[in-house]
């Protein structure tokens, strides 16, 4: 008798309570991001995403029903229909926080009944059960008996590579996404700090803004232009032509107020087109949120053993103007490198030393469910006193002053100045949604190499000069459009867009030689002035057939048309003038994939994919034959992708795996090739590119995460190639074979406080700078190294304090070499990583 009215009551007491609750589930909105799955884990995902409790009961609700996907702002109260719909399920709010999902017979049980049904005292169970879970959370943490394991599991990441908002663990493709808390944990404010512990991805650097990222091997050495896009969100950076140096001049974006970092590997032409043949690099930013007033601050200090201090801060606020219709994020920062490299020439210390600030002022507005309009504003600037190089043996390998020093007669500044402005606005139509992204951007590069060893052999001596420098200073100024329309549903997801880009480029270069007094000589041994244009316009689309409720088939293809022009008007001893010379070039690339949900928690797939770098007009000058050096135009390069994988995680999401296997063959290669002492593009041979990634996340304990990331890659020619100077069967430069860094990462009590550790282990395998017969680049072996970090802190409510050592062995590791001065007898280049460096770093979120 006793159950029966506690059951009645408790039905009584449910209805109430739904109708307050019921309100909220109709109102608030939530962004859920829930692909097509069965039930138990859809449910899962959604409790997750929106942080309420959602309970099943009795055997006559089954979780094994497909449904999905969810994409977009739906309510509490539209979210569970579509969910529960297809199994013909219904649902009701226990309180403002909590759901349980009944049978309609369950709930129909639920009053005037004398004696309760099987649903009724579940329901009364839920109910007790949530407030007894609602009493133990109001105890104080430090009358708590501990932390309960119960529900830990590692974090669900969505991320955007295909892009619409999905799951990492559902894109058949090999990613790695870094959020914001573990660039924090590496105390990350630029690319070198993350880029050697993501598995394939390997640089050349001269220091912050001069950097040249690889993907799996795709690189040729000295890169004519990009082999892998960089995006900024939506936006693609810089230049696409060969024109501009730009393969040197990757955006290294300060780290502050970001969300995450994803690294796609292998071509993603059809979505992202040219110059992303190895893969993309994008930088998602916070966005502003439209319902709560926060903010975060950081500041930095930091001591470099036989070098500078360093030091950053940075902040940002977000600023509801509108409750969940309008919000304001502002955000700067500011990074000093305090540099570790001597010149000894001109007797200066630390002359690697930088800085680099930037602010984004980003606007967002939702004055309806259906539209979104985000306006954002970035400007940063990057200025370096020198190259963060030393001066070592090109045969030997061993440094010819000291591990730290070069000597350098002119000094080598570097400065860049980048300003983006994007406008993002969706409407969700009932059928698709409408995403438009317009941009405009400049990239301003200033920089001068000294190729006194180079040169001044080749003009007499130092009686003649007694120092020749290279002034490049790159300028480009870019229009992108981008409009899609997508949509996902039970049978059939599908996407189809449009891309246009302007593009105004020039560099401008000078050899400037300076006389035995070390005055300017008047003598113009070199003065170039390379204008280029480049148009394009693409159309591209993908379908995803869900042929079971497991199986799911995506083809993709984008054609592009683009349409240059590049001009050479010289003057000086070393070069001629070149009237304009124009081209056009018209690409299909394609993508298939095939992914398989064996279960909720194993997914293999296998993708094919094609990517490709746009051709060119060549700026040729005749030889002494009165032949021309060259073509009038290079071809386009291209690449075909093939990749297989499997996702696994654990039953309870305290391990996830991904490993993934390619082969890559890369045709027409596009490189530098040195006619008459004049450097020229042209396509080279074959190269092919094969390997396998492992990444490895484990939870073994509530409070201890460890990662693995494992990166083999086999690059090489498949071809001689006498404009490299490589033969067949030679690795490709800057690829090495194995890559790997371990993590872990374990937090601890201390008193009423929580503390943390933790440390990083990246290890890089041998590589060549170079191929073995070159001539304007020649060889260079760089050793394998392995570099160790610790970190260590105290989180003081909405204080993060963090102490760490970066590099504790303090390694000498070489990161990259350029030798081009060794042709003259000169030395190789060689990028040092930063030595053991001390610091101390504050987060605060409030």
């Amino acid at each position: 008798m006793r159950i029966g009215v506690a059951a009645t009551a408790a039905c009584l007491g449910l209805v109430s309570i739904s109708m307050a609750a019921e309100s909220n589930a109709a109102i608030v909105r939530h962004n859920l991001h829930i692909p097509r799955q069965t039930l138990d884990v859809a449910l899962k995902d959604l409790a997750q995403q929106t942080g309420l409790q959602i309970m099943r009961f009795s055997d006559a609700v089954q979780g094994d029903a497909i449904v999905g996907p969810l994409n977009g702002a739906y309510s509490m109260d539209q979210a569970l229909r579509e969910l529960l719909g297809p199994s013909g399920l219904t649902y009701r709010p226990l309180n403002e926080r909590a759901y349980i999902v009944v049978s309609p017979q369950d709930l129909s049980q639920k009053t005037g009944a004398a004696t309760p049904g099987p649903g009724q005292v579940e329901i009364a169970r839920a109910e007790q059960t949530l407030r007894l879970a609602q009493v133990e959370q109001s105890v104080a943490p430090s009358a708590a008996a501990g932390p309960t394991e119960a529900g830990i599991g590692l974090e669900e990441i969505i991320v955007t590579a295909q892009k619409v908002e999905e799951r990492l663990r559902d894109i058949p493709m090999s990613i790695t996404a870094m959020s914001g808390r573990e660039l924090q944990a590496l105390g990350a404010t630029q690319f070198v700090d993350f880029a050697n512990t993501v598995p394939s991805l390997n640089f050349t650097s001269s220091g912050v803004g001069q950097t040249q990222v690889n993907l799996r091997g795709i690189t040729s050495g000295y890169n004519v232009s990009p082999t892998v896009g960089i995006y900024v969100d939506d936006v693609p950076y810089g230049s696409s032509t060969a024109f501009t140096n730009s393969a040197q001049l990757a955006l290294d974006v300060g780290l502050f107020d970001m969300s995450r970092i994803e690294i796609l590997r292998g071509p993603q032409g059809t979505l992202y087109g040219a110059s992303t043949m190895g893969g993309l690099l994008k930088y998602v930013t916070n966005v502003p949120n439209t319902s709560a007033f926060s903010g975060t601050m950081r500041a930095n200090v930091s001591s470099t053993e036989d070098g500078g201090v360093g030091y950053d801060a940075s902040s940002a606020v977000n600023v509801p103007l509108v409750e969940d219709k309008a919000a304001l994020r502002l955000g700067g920062f500011y990074t000093h490198n305090g540099g570790y490299i001597d010149n000894l020439a001109l007797d200066e210390d630390d002359v690697d030393q930088a800085d680099m600030y930037g602010g984004r002022v980003d606007f967002l507005v939702t004055p309806n469910d259906r539209l979104s309009v985000r306006l954002v504003a970035f400007a940063q600037e990057v200025e370096r006193d020198g190259s963060i190089a030393a001066d070592f043996g090109r045969l030997s390998g061993r440094p010819i002053d000291g591990e730290l020093e070069q000597r350098r007669v002119l000094a080598e500044p570097f400065e860049q100045s980048f300003r983006l402005a994007s406008a993002t606005v969706k409407y969700a139509f009932d059928f698709a949604t409408l995403t438009s992204i317009s941009s405009y951007q400049t990239v301003r590069s200033d920089a001068i190499t000294d190729f006194s060893a180079l040169y001044v052999p080749a003009f007499g001596g130092p009686g003649v000069f007694s120092a020749i420098g290279l002034i490049r200073n790159a300028d480009t100024d870019k229009f992108t459009q981008e409009i899609r329309l997508s949509a996902t549903g039970s049978v059939v997801d599908w996407l189809v867009g449009a891309f246009y880009t302007d593009e105004d480029s020039s560099q401008l270069q000078k050899l400037l030689p300076y006389d035995p007094s070390g005055a300017l000589s008047p003598v113009n041994l070199l003065t170039a002035d390379l204008p280029s244009r480049y148009e394009e316009y693409a159309g591209f689309g993908n379908l995803t057939f869900h042929l079971t409720d497991k199986l799911d088939l995506t083809g993709g293809v984008r054609y592009a048309h683009n349409s240059q022009g590049q001009a050479q008007l010289g003057s000086g001893l070393l070069i001629g003038v070149v009237p304009e010379r124009r081209s056009s070039d018209s690409v299909l690339t394609y993508l298939a994939n095939v992914r398989y949900r064996v279960s909720d928690n194993v997914m293999p797939y296998l993708r094919f994919a094609t990517g490709y770098r746009p051709g060119g007009p060549n700026a040729v000058l005749n030889g002494l034959d009165g032949r021309p050096l060259a073509d009038p135009t290079f071809d386009s390069d291209k690449l075909t992708s093939y990749e297989a994988g499997i996702k696994v995680s654990g039953p309870d999401r305290r391990v996830n795996a991904d490993l993934a296997i390619y082969h890559i063959e890369w045709d027409d290669m596009q490189i530098t090739a040195i006619r008459n002492g004049l450097g020229l593009i042209a396509n080279a041979a074959k190269a092919r590119s094969q390997g396998a990634e492992l990444t490895v996340t484990a939870l073994p304990m509530a409070d201890l995460t460890i990662v693995g990331a494992f990166g083999y890659t086999n690059a090489e020619l498949t071809e001689d190639a006498p404009d490299l100077g490589g033969v067949k069967g030679e690795s490709l430069p800057d690829a090495p074979e194995f890559t790997a860094a371990l993590s872990a990462d374990y937090r601890f009590g201390l008193g009423s406080y929580e503390a943390f550790a933790g440390t990083t282990l990246r290890y890089v395998a041998e590589r060549t700078a170079s191929f073995d017969q070159a001539m304007g680049m020649p060889q260079y072996e760089l050793p394998d190294y392995a570099a160790f970090d610790v970190r260590t802190g105290v989180t003081l409510g909405g204080a993060r304090v963090q102490l760490y050592c970066k590099n504790v062995g303090n390694e000498r590791a070489q990161l990259s070499s350029l030798t081009g001065t060794s042709v003259a007898g000169g030395p190789a280049n060689v990028s040092i990583l930063q030595p053991r460096t001390l610091g101390l770093s504050v987060d605060v979120s409030f």
